[in-house]
């Protein structure tokens, strides 16, 4: 168990005191004051020493000494310093928060800059870091708060942070414990099919609701059916037949039209058009195909050349862009040499100032700085001697290094003229004659592309026309002829396939009107099917919905069982303390809480003060009990106690007393101490 103990804390201009010692000597401690005496603020310099922050939890307090009227007091710096014992051992920790000032060049006055805070730990200055690391070794910043203020946990910390707590001291309890405590919950496992109780209880709340919603538009969708179905009387089988009727006279006539209009004498002369078209065709492939064949010979050589000048090109960009590369090698290499020869010129005006520099004696140096008596000559040329020695060796080292250093820019001066002797010799050995061989390479190119691209044109302007040979002519007259002859036996054919089409759409149009007939009843029976389809829904939903209520009804009782058991394993922690974990809601469901009651009251509704205070000295010595840490606890208002309960810890206790205008610290066993 560790054990921290408060042994002084000293506070200098903090938040309007001007000088306090709370010297509590690791005992138990009451503090005495008026209201605004600064009995809070020993707490808020106690936390601040430590955290940063106030009683309030609050980074962002005021600090500062103000005036009468409200302004800040400005070069103060405002000091907390205490003095502690952690296992034994003593730490001392002091911070200092104070003004900064600057005065800028030019300036006769300083400026404002803002605040900036010292740290020092055992009298030796820290760093921030290092001070809140050696405070975390301590303790941790949010266990100290629950440990040092009885009201922290019920009023510092949100319910659900407060639950946490209470159930990582104590242990949850796993569903598994919960459902082998109670015969009746044997039959979750099954429920839950691998899912959390949370997990499940989302899921029937969901499912609940699609089916809630569901069952309420069943009613309504029947009723529309049932609105929309016609009262009507009608033969089926009788409107079938005729349809059947109609159907066989409509494809006979649609025989009859083709026959019209595809008879055999039509026929023939389709099947000797198509002959002629394709001898035609044959023709003009035959008359064409030797001048067709020298020009595909050059446009292939011609697309071969195109390809063949695009890569001299592509290689006549890769050749420049290395020539490039080259000249910006040389250029950064120039820059080079010229900025080491400036740099080296400097070095040897430095080395010659160096070298000229004398050994300088001082005279004033013949007597003792202590006790002002001359000292002997002796004494005197001797450390003469050594100060010459030292100035000699000094500077033979100081040029030694300068003449190094000449030396390395001479190397990097030659490392870069072999450089650009390398670059120009490839220049002039590869890369110029490289690309004139490429230039001159193009040029051909582009003069061969020229030349078979005149005969490519030259072979297309020699291509004989087809449509003035003998056999075209011929062909073309017969197709013209047989053209005119189909034309004139469709004319004839027209008047009687249009009386045939005016049968065909007066039928179908008597076809369409029993089709009609027969789909308002196809359209009543669907809606029937439909109706009983929504009745089997409706009696298969409501079971679904009667088995999740079921199953919602096992998880409550579960989650009831749960809350029992957890409740007792916590409150069992606690000598006073009782803890509500959940509370029950008007559907019957339940809502996860914390909140702490003694004696069955409620502590944010109806706890007195000095129950509130009691209740939280009982929460610390649990907490206390389980992390293993004492600390000082500091009781504001205490004045409303008459008798605190038992704590294995220092109880530093903030007391409102009129009758003292000043802060006094009275120590147990009653020893009385002003505080200054």
């Amino acid at each position: 168990m560790r054990k921290i103990e408060l042994v002084v804390m000293k506070l200098r201009n903090f938040k309007g005191i001007s000088l306090l010692n709370v010297d509590v000597k690791r005992e138990n401690a009451r503090i005495y004051g008026d209201n605004a005496t600064g009995k809070t603020t020993v707490f808020d310099g106690f936390l601040w020493l430590l955290f940063d922050k106030d009683s309030n939890n609050d980074s962002k307090f005021a600090i500062q000494t103000l005036t009468g009227s409200g302004h800040k007091v400005h070069n103060l710096e405002h000091t907390v310093e205490g003095t502690f014992l952690v296992d034994g051992v003593e730490v001392q920790l002091k911070k200092v928060y104070k003004e900064k000032w600057t005065k800028k060049r030019g300036q006769a006055h300083q400026e404002f800059g803002g605040y900036t805070t010292a740290y020092w730990v055992d009298g030796v200055p820290a760093k921030k870091n290092e001070y809140v690391s050696k405070i975390e070794e301590i303790v941790e910043e949010e266990t100290f708060k629950l440990l040092t203020s009885p009201t922290y946990f019920n009023e510092g910390l949100k319910w659900q942070k407060r639950r946490e707590i209470l159930i990582e001291i104590c242990g949850d309890i796993s569903d598994e414990d919960v459902i082998a405590s109670d015969s009746a919950l044997a039959k979750l496992n099954e429920v839950l099919s691998g899912k959390s109780i949370e997990a499940m209880k989302k899921v029937i709340a969901e499912k609940r609701k699609k089916i809630n919603d569901e069952l309420d538009k069943i009613p309504v969708r029947i009723d529309e059916i049932h609105k929309m179905i016609p009262e009507m009387t009608v033969d089926v089988g009788a409107l079938k037949e005729q349809v059947a009727s109609l159907e066989t006279e409509i494809n006979g006539l649609k025989d009859q039209r083709y026959s019209v209009t595809n008879g055999s004498a039509l026929l023939d002369r389709q099947h000797q058009l198509k002959e002629l078209e394709m001898q035609l065709n044959e023709f003009k492939r035959t008359f064409e195909s030797d001048s067709k064949t020298e020009i595909h010979k050059l446009q292939v050589r011609l697309q071969e050349l195109q390809g063949n000048i695009q890569i001299i090109k592509s290689e006549i960009r890769m050749n420049d862009m290395e020539k490039e590369a080259a000249e910006r090698e040389i250029k950064e290499a120039v820059f080079a040499i010229s900025k080491n020869e400036q740099v080296t010129n400097e070095k040897r005006a430095e080395y010659s100032q160096v070298r000229a520099t004398g050994f300088v004696h001082e005279d004033d140096c013949n007597e003792c700085p202590t006790c002002k008596q001359s000292l002997p000559a002796e004494q005197v040329e001797a450390a003469r001697n050594e100060a010459i020695a030292q100035f000699n060796e000094q500077r033979t080292a100081k040029l030694a290094l300068i003449n190094d250093q000449g030396k390395a820019l001479a190397s990097h001066n030659a490392h870069f003229s072999g450089q650009i002797q390398a670059i120009n010799s490839k220049l002039e050995t590869t890369v110029t004659p490289k690309s004139m061989e490429l230039n001159e390479k193009l040029a051909t190119t582009k003069k061969e592309f020229a030349k078979f691209n005149d005969k490519l044109q030259q072979a297309q302007s020699t291509i004989p026309d087809v449509t003035t040979a003998d056999q075209h002519k011929q062909l073309t007259a017969q197709m013209t002829a047989t053209y005119e002859e189909i034309a004139k036996m469709k004319s004839n054919a027209n008047e009687v396939v249009a009386d045939i089409d005016a049968n065909i759409r007066q039928l179908e149009e008597q076809k369409r009107e029993v089709n009609a007939e027969l789909a308002q009843f196809a359209n009543v029976e669907a809606s029937k099917v439909r109706i009983t389809q929504l009745e089997a829904d409706q009696q298969r939903l409501a079971a679904e919905f009667e088995q999740l209520e079921g199953n919602l009804y096992l998880i409550e009782t579960f989650t009831r069982k749960k809350v029992e058991m957890l409740t007792e394993r916590i409150n069992s922690k606690f000598k006073y303390a009782r803890f509500k974990l959940f509370e029950e809601q008007v559907n019957g469901g339940l809502n996860e809480v914390c909140e702490t009651l003694y004696s069955g009251v409620p502590y944010g509704s109806g706890l007195n003060n000095a129950a509130k205070i009691n209740v939280g000295l009982d929460i610390i010595n649990t907490l206390s009990a389980h992390y293993g840490i004492l600390a000082p606890i500091f009781v504001d208002n205490a004045e409303a106690v008459t008798k605190f309960i038992d704590v294995d810890t220092q109880l530093i206790s903030l007391i409102v007393s009129e009758q003292d205008k000043q802060l006094r610290v009275e120590l147990d066993p009653f020893e009385l101490k002003e505080a200054i």
